[in-house]
């Protein structure tokens, strides 16, 4: 397989800019019409309220502790849950979901949760009504968080179209497989093991890794003989955050192995990738961040 220089894919990208909706990245999933779903939302709500009565009446605590094992048994049993306003109030008290469900103290802190859940905002969210549509939309205001599979996805699909191959008939869950595919990719990150052996077998250092707190790849693909080890980023905006991957991204490309058949590839996609478009047309873009980026 010919390869051509890095300038001549520079070229090819600055000549691709980003759509504004990028299929890959759409998602668009109902969830309020989940009758269980909503079931369970809704009985949420309703433990809610006897729970923040007993608390301002100071009723029995028997009855409290009842209601809260059962708030909690929702809460951990049910997918999705942290789209409800109950949860998505936890995040002014910095606590996220995720956060609570590795924590030792689970119930006690659900307890401190809900106490100030009713003092903060539950006469407010009875007054203004509830809806599901609220649950749709925090839901809908989270679909950024899937964006990094579908980034792997993405690189997958185009190879595919460019060397035309089946996405489902060339993963390669096998050192075997590895070494006897012509065609194929793995993904380390869902099996670093194999990972960590392909790069034994190939005498592969992956300076990077050592470098960055272990951290995989996204894909590595096999296209022939060649192996390229692939980082990849969906990136729309400038900021902080953002910018640390971007910096990842360059340092990547950085590394090297001792083998012409060991590629390492930066992947980038997002419409922040069209301000690199415009540093060509841009007569003062040469001070510009993404002008040294």
């Amino acid at each position: 397989m010919a390869l051509k220089s890095n300038i001549e894919y520079w070229i090819i990208s600055l000549k691709n800019p980003e759509p504004i909706f990028d299929e890959y990245y759409i998602f668009d999933e109902i969830i309020v019409e989940d009758e269980d779903f909503i079931k369970n939302v809704e009985k949420l709500r309703e433990l809610i309220t006897a729970y923040c009565v007993i608390l301002e009446f100071e009723k029995s605590k028997e009855i409290a502790d009842k209601i809260l094992d059962e708030i909690y048994k929702t809460i951990t049993s049910t997918d999705k849950l942290q789209y409800t306003e109950f949860v998505a109030f936890w995040k002014i008290l910095d606590i996220s979901l995720s956060v609570f469900l590795k924590l030792p103290n689970k119930k006690a802190v659900l307890a401190e949760l809900l106490k100030q859940y009713c003092l903060r905002r539950k006469k407010l969210y009875d007054r203004l009504g509830y809806s599901n549509i609220t649950v749709q939309a925090l839901y809908d205001s989270g679909a950024s968080r899937k964006k990094g599979t579908a980034g792997i996805k993405k690189v997958i699909y185009l190879a595919s179209e460019v060397f035309n191959f089946k996405r489902e008939d060339v993963y390669l869950k096998t050192m075997e497989e590895i070494k006897t595919s012509d065609i194929g990719y793995l993904l380390p990150d869902r099996d670093e093991e194999l990972f960590r052996n392909f790069c034994s077998e190939y005498k592969i250092v992956y300076r990077f890794g050592e470098e960055h707190q272990g951290k995989v790849p996204d894909i590595v693909l096999k296209i022939n003989n060649h192996f390229f080890i692939i980082e990849a980023k969906h990136i729309k905006e400038s900021g902080g955050a953002q910018d640390k991957q971007i910096v990842e991204l360059i340092e990547f490309i950085k590394y090297s192995e001792n083998s012409e058949f060991i590629h390492y590839l930066s992947f980038m996609d997002g419409l922040y990738f069209n301000n690199f478009i415009c540093i060509q047309l841009e007569k003062n873009s040469r001070a510009s961040k993404q002008f040294v980026q």
